[in-house]
């Protein structure tokens, strides 16, 4: 499970809100995936999906075209989590092996999700602080 109080925090409030509300989808797809039917875990993923792709959009339209050198970089980032995902759903899909979701969310999402926040998410909330301060 994520422990929301133990997620890294940045400068700009909106960004934690939006890595609050990914926990809460991640401990959804772990707590479904402990009991529930197939197809509930399915929609958990999709969920998942969808909000990764709202998160994204969110950060990168806010970065986008304003000078914050580090884009390229932080998108790819997002590009690169956002396919490994769908892979792991798409195997889901084929396979419904549950040990191997929870493994791909517990070990690789979870573990991406902390270091993106300290190591990009930390320096471009605070370049839109900055920006917003000037």
């Amino acid at each position: 499970m994520v422990e929301k109080k133990s997620l890294p925090r940045v400068a700009k409030e909106e960004m934690n809100a939006v890595h609050d509300e990914e926990a809460d989808i991640l401990n959804d797809v772990l707590e479904r995936l402990e009991t529930d039917e197939e197809e509930t875990v399915t929609k958990a993923m999709e969920r998942l999906l969808e909000h990764m792709q709202v998160h994204f959009d969110y950060e990168e339209g806010m970065l986008k075209n304003r000078g914050f050198a580090m884009f390229d970089t932080h998108r790819s980032d997002h590009v690169r989590i956002m396919n490994e995902t769908r892979m792991a759903y798409m195997n889901w899909r084929n396979f419904r092996d549950r040990e191997a979701l929870r493994e791909f969310i517990e070990a690789e999402f979870v573990e991406w999700l902390f270091l993106h926040i300290q190591a990009m998410d930390s320096v471009a909330a605070d370049f839109l602080m900055r920006l917003e301060d000037s």
